[in-house]
């Protein structure tokens, strides 16, 4: 006999188109500026932070060498003072100038003018030390001057002048500030590299969780994000992963539903068409009569459109048992005619007494479907549906004298086999039903033909006495 068709459990075929291709996504803004402004972020962070350091640091560095100067100057006038006697200071050979060609010594009387040494010939401020008597350091013109009054007698008598041209101080700041310069263009190099490493660490997940995303949105689903070692962007794969195999079954489940439907409809819709036709071409046939047997196929396809989307949805039952006997005779007789029409008997055996089974009515009535239809329309000689106790449960059994083909017959319930002669839907719908709800569909050889067996666990028996 063979079969309307093949099928494991309801899902895909290996090959199913399900998953699309990874990492290109249209309508996806390119996710490289990212990598770039976590570049400029950091190295930003890095300037600024060198800068509010080094705007301080440079103008300690030009007032420590402009006092090192002053220190300088200061040592050098209270050198001579002290190498000079006071009565020879303003005698020009007394002053002997510094080996440094740049400083420049000199002394002054009271009215600041130069009476020795090298200097401006007037100096208010070596006036105004000699008046004062207070050691003074500054600027006066083009250079840096100490001036160290001596006393004579008690009384001032003149200043010792010691000078650094400004540009010398200056210079040294300048090339302080240079290698200092320097220095924070070096860190900046190596904040650079830094930053463009972490950059990379940082934004490659983030790149591939939106190369994801985009599979994601192309409809494939079976997206896998490999762990980057970050927490946060692992958990947010993990979800995209999560929410890509459920979408993936949903995807699956509705194409499933959509073939399973259109296959288990097909009888019923044909028998209403044969009914309505053979009432149409039939002038003695009684309208009553066509009637009451086309709303006999519209119940039966509003039956099967009910129990599709009950299993399609997974709606759990009311945890009532299913009456084989009942489905076994109301299927037996709805095919009935179909095969008597094509010279084929269908017989029903169905014990007294026999016990309900722990399996949804709605997918018993349609895996019996799948296999009566079957039988009849690919199968010979009588079809027999019977039903018998098996142990603790209850075994139905679909039998024909057709010959099934040589091979694996397992490979019949594999959804469009090659073998199937039909749609290739019909018994993968019926394994992939009976296995859902912890039953067996087997099939046989056997001399006299084929037969397809259900087996299924028997209802507990509810204890009248509590």
């Amino acid at each position: 006999m063979p079969p309307t068709g093949p099928a494991g459990p309801a899902g895909p075929a290996p090959d199913d188109g399900v998953d699309g291709p990874e990492g290109e996504a249209a309508g996806f803004p390119p996710p490289r500026p990212v990598r770039s402004r976590l570049r400029l972020a950091i190295l930003g962070a890095t300037a600024g932070a060198l800068v509010l350091f080094a705007l301080p640091l440079a103008l300690a560095v030009r007032t420590v060498y402009t006092e090192e100067a002053a220190t300088a100057l200061q040592r050098e006038a209270a050198r001579i003072v002290a190498l000079v006697p006071d009565e020879q200071l303003t005698q020009p050979d007394r002053i002997r100038q510094p080996d440094d060609r740049t400083e420049s010594l000199g002394v002054y009387d009271p009215a600041g003018r130069r009476v020795s040494g090298t200097g401006p010939e007037v100096s208010r401020q070596a006036a105004a030390a000699v008046a004062s008597g207070v050691a003074t350091t500054g600027r006066e013109g083009a250079e840096l001057a100490s001036f160290l009054p001596v006393r004579a007698d008690g009384q001032p008598a003149v200043v010792v002048r010691a000078a650094l041209p400004w540009s010398a101080v200056t210079g040294r700041v300048l090339r302080a500030w240079a290698l200092m310069g320097l220095l924070v263009l070096l860190v900046l190099g190596v904040a650079w590299w830094v930053a463009d490493r972490l950059a990379r660490r940082l934004a490659a997940p983030l790149e591939r969780l939106a190369d994801s995303a985009a599979t994601l949105g192309q409809g494939g689903f079976g997206l896998q994000v490999p762990p980057s070692g970050i927490h946060e962007v692992d958990v947010v794969g993990g979800v995209l992963e999560d929410s890509g195999r459920r979408l993936g079954d949903m995807f699956r489940r509705e194409r499933a539903f959509s073939a399973d439907a259109s296959h288990q409809l097909r009888t019923p819709l044909t028998a209403l068409r044969l009914t309505l036709e053979s009432g149409a071409v039939d002038p003695d046939a009684e309208v009553a009569g066509v009637v009451d047997e086309a709303l006999v196929q519209v119940d039966r396809l509003e039956q099967t459109v009910d129990d599709l989307l009950t299993l399609a949805r997974d709606l759990p039952g009311e945890g009532q048992p299913a009456p084989v006997a009942a489905v076994v005779h109301q299927l037996v007789t709805l095919h009935r005619p179909h095969c008597e029409s094509a010279g084929r008997r269908l017989e029903e055996q169905v014990p007294p007494g026999l016990p309900e089974v722990d399996f949804p009515e709605p997918a018993l009535r349609q895996v019996l479907e799948v296999l009566v239809d079957n039988a009849c329309r690919h199968g010979a000689g009588t079809v027999r549906v019977a039903a018998r106790t098996a142990g603790t449960g209850v075994a139905v059994e679909v039998c024909d004298q057709g010959r099934l083909p040589d091979g694996d017959l397992e490979r019949l319930f594999a959804r469009r086999s090659s073998q199937a002669s039909g749609s290739g839907i019909g018994l993968a719908l019926a394994r992939s039903l009976v296995e859902a709800d912890g039953a067996r569909l087997a099939v046989h050889r056997r001399p006299d033909g084929t037969t397809f067996t259900v087996l299924m666990a028997a209802a507990p028996v509810a204890d009248d006495s509590a």
